[in-house]
C-alpha cells in the first residue's frame, strides 16, 4: 500500500476531512506479501466476525483504493483482500488467491467483486466454488467468447503509455463528477475517491501491468458463458447489484441460480464509488 509521507498534495486539495479519514486507514492496516513461484502476492487481513470476505483488487491500483469498502465491513467480518496484479493466467492466481487464505487459517468465504473485482471473482469462483459460501457481485459483467477481440491488446501496444496514462489520469479523475444533485458529504466523498484513483494512474500503472489484467479478461471472456449443469450442485446465494445507467448495465452471471437475487443501484452509480 502506498505509505502516509507518498500521499500526493491532490488529496487534500480534494478532500482535508477525507485525507484524515484514509490517513487513519493506512496507519491500521498493515499489507502482507506471500511469495508463489516468484510472484510477490500483497494483501491485508482485517476485521473481525463471523464471516471472511473475499475481495480482489488488481487493474486501478493497490488495496488502499477498496478502503471504503474495507472501512465499511470489517467491523462486522473478517476481511481478506488480496492483490493479483502480478498475474497473467487465471488458474495461477487462483492457487496464490489459495495459498493466502491458507495462510491466513482461511476455508470458506464470502467473495464480493465489483466491476474489474467481479470479473476477477468469478474466475476464481468459477475454479473454487467448493470454498465460496455466497457470492456479491456489483456493476460486472458475465464473460461472453464475442467479447475476445485480439485488437484491445494490440491497440494497448500500439498507444505511447504516457499519452495512456494521461487519457486514463482524466478518466478517473471525471469519474468523481456526479451530473446531479447529491448530498453535500457523498459528493465530497466521491471527489476524494477519483482524485485517489487518479494518483494511482501515476503510482501503479505499467505496461505490464495493464497486459496482465487484459489477459486475464480475454481468459474470462475466452471461457464462455455459464453452462446450465455447472452450478448445479452450489448452493449458496448470490447477490447481483446492477445500475439502472445503461452505461453501467450489469449482466446476471449467476441469476440463474435458486438462491440468486437482484438489485438495483442508483443511476451513475460508479463501481468504485463509496458505499
Amino acid at each position: 500500500m502506498i505509505g502516509i509521507s507518498e500521499l500526493p498534495v491532490s488529496l487534500a486539495n480534494a478532500s482535508p476531512a477525507q485525507l484524515v479519514r484514509f490517513r487513519g486507514f493506512l496507519a491500521t492496516h498493515c499489507e502482507q506479501s506471500a511469495s508463489r513461484n516468484g510472484l510477490e502476492i500483497p494483501y491485508c487481513v482485517c476485521g473481525q466476525g463471523p464471516r471472511t470476505i473475499l475481495a480482489l483488487v488488481a487493474g486501478w491500483g493497490g488495496i488502499e483504493t477498496v478502503y471504503e469498502t474495507i472501512l465499511a465491513f470489517e467491523e462486522r467480518n473478517r476481511m481478506v483482500i488480496v492483490d493479483i496484479s502480478a498475474f497473467d493466467d487465471p488458474d495461477e492466481m487462483s492457487h496464490g488467491i489459495n495459498m493466502v487464505l491458507d495462510e491466513a487459517g482461511v476455508d470458506r468465504v464470502v467473495l464480493m467483486g465489483q466491476s474489474l473485482s467481479g470479473v476477477l471473482a468469478q474466475l476464481y469462483f468459477r475454479r473454487n466454488p467448493d470454498r465460496v459460501d455466497a457470492v456479491l457481485l456489483t456493476n460486472t459483467l458475465a464473460p461472453k467468447r464475442e467479447r475476445c477481440r485480439k485488437w484491445t491488446r494490440l491497440l494497448l501496444a500500439w498507444i505511447p503509455f504516457p499519452v495512456l496514462r494521461v487519457l486514463l489520469r482524466r478518466k478517473m479523475r471525471r469519474l468523481g463528477h456526479f451530473d446531479k444533485e447529491i448530498p453535500a458529504a457523498v459528493e465530497e466523498r466521491r471527489r476524494f475517491a477519483g482524485e485517489l484513483m487518479a494518483s494511482q494512474v501515476d503510482r501503479c500503472f505499467t505496461r505490464e501491468r495493464i497486459s496482465r489484467i487484459l489477459k486475464l479478461g480475454w481468459c474470462f471472456n475466452e471461457e464462455g458463458e455459464y453452462s446450465a449443469s455447472e452450478l448445479c450442485d452450489w448452493r449458496g446465494p448470490a447477490l447481483l447489484i446492477t445500475s439502472t445507467d445503461r452505461r453501467t448495465r450489469a449482466e446476471d452471471p449467476f441469476i440463474q441460480l435458486p438462491c440468486a437475487s437482484r438489485r438495483s443501484s442508483p443511476p451513475r452509480a460508479e463501481p468504485w464509488s463509496p458505499r
